[in-house]
């Protein structure tokens, strides 16, 4: 028997759950085609692998972050989340050790999914804000 077709956009909220509010790496390998392109702040990637260093640079920056959804908009096979997150500064991060202070920041993330699978990933956010409040001043 077939299991129904999910909706892109169950992927994509499904996926974004998982990673950031339950700390799941194996919803890379459950929601990310293995040739995945990643294009996000830390530069532009390709595989699930390079996906999962990703996420574990901001999960060692910040192991409490949680994302919370503002709007989800879905049109053919883009899906595209408007988040807001938050959590605080416990580990290194893009250099800058352990401050222990708050972080809050939104951003966007575009996913294309084909058969399925998240192809392909953009990741937008202001970066300089989110350094700025863990910066050491």
């Amino acid at each position: 028997m077939m299991r129904p077709k999910q909706s892109i956009k169950m992927i994509a909220e499904g996926y974004a759950q998982r990673i950031w509010n339950e700390k799941d790496l194996s919803a890379i390998d459950d929601f990310f085609h293995q040739d995945v392109i990643v294009h996000s702040l830390l530069g532009d990637f390709h595989g699930q692998e390079s996906m999962r260093r990703i996420v574990q640079a901001w999960l060692t920056g910040f192991p409490n972050l949680t994302v919370e959804h503002n709007d989800v908009i879905s049109d053919r096979d883009l899906v595209m989340i408007h988040w807001k997150a938050k959590g605080t500064h416990q580990g290194e991060f893009k250099g800058i050790k352990p401050t222990g202070k708050p972080v809050s920041y939104a951003g966007v993330t575009i996913y294309r999914i084909e058969d399925e699978k998240i192809i392909e990933y953009w990741a937008y956010l202001d970066m300089q804000h989110l350094l700025n409040q863990i910066s050491q001043n």
